[in-house]
């Protein structure tokens, strides 16, 4: 599933292709991932132009010279892609077609990502009830979150209530960073593991981002290019696979000890 940092390069990509071109038309390949009526969205695209564009979490905000803005959510498949018309892709699901001959492409081959628009950021962000952006969000609210609850601290990291847009993959980076076992009680971490919890969150998102999303190149003191069956730690112990919340969890026992 597209995480904070794949969204960000989203983002990256968004900028240098579809901004200041003005819209001729929107098609509608799978009409299931949209939130409102192909109507609506024809009448607040169609000779528009994006002028910039804002992420939150996991989500992405094209922000139209009209006010409203596009949210594109990427479910667990999609990504954008940029072309010259005709578009070649078979998972485009929502196309926008520019005058310049070229089309921004909404590709989800699982078909479980959405498309709707806005007026209001905060708002949606309200509506949606999330959490403080993981980039974001400061020590002191960060802190706040794990020492109050007693739940196991993985599924925390996941919750987009409390924390916007750490998935499943970087929330096993973000916890062998800071040298936690996912299973251990968020409300028995000490304030010196929060400390390293807050500031490992902020590092992996940022390098991720550096990166441009792409775990198997990231250092390789970092677990991600390990995280596979059979894998093994920097440490040269074994990576070890278990179920956390319903979530596969990849994690070593010999550098993330639990209580």
């Amino acid at each position: 599933m597209p995480e904070l940092p794949s969204v960000e390069v989203y983002k990256q990509y968004f900028d240098s292709c579809s901004l200041n071109q003005i819209i001729k038309s929107v098609n509608f390949e799978s009409k299931e991932i949209l939130t409102e009526k192909p109507a609506r969205f024809r009448k607040v695209l169609d000779g528009c132009w994006f002028t910039s564009s804002g992420r939150y979490g996991k989500y992405l905000f094209a922000h139209l010279d009209n006010g409203y803005s596009l949210i594109m959510h990427f479910g667990m498949t999609g990504f954008l892609e940029y072309d010259s018309i005709p578009l070649r892709n078979p998972y485009s699901r929502f196309s926008i077609h520019f005058q310049n001959k070229h089309v921004l492409a909404f590709i989800d081959p699982r078909k479980f990502g959405k498309i709707g628009l806005t007026r209001s950021i905060d708002d949606f962000i309200t509506k949606k009830k999330l959490g403080p952006d993981a980039l974001d969000i400061s020590y002191q609210s960060f802190k706040e979150i794990f020492k109050k609850r007693r739940g196991m601290l993985k599924p925390l990291l996941l919750n987009q209530n409390f924390i916007a847009g750490i998935g499943n993959l970087y929330a096993d980076e973000i916890l062998y960073q800071s040298r936690l076992h996912p299973l251990i009680p968020a409300d028995e971490l000490k304030p010196s593991q929060i400390k390293k919890l807050f500031s490992s969150t902020k590092k992996v998102l940022k390098k991720a981002i550096d990166y441009m999303d792409k775990p198997e190149n990231l250092p390789d003191s970092y677990l991600l290019p390990h995280r596979y069956i059979g894998g093994e730690c920097p440490c040269g112990g074994k990576i070890n696979i278990i179920k956390v919340g319903g979530r596969t969890t990849y994690f070593c026992p010999e550098c993330q000890k639990s209580l």
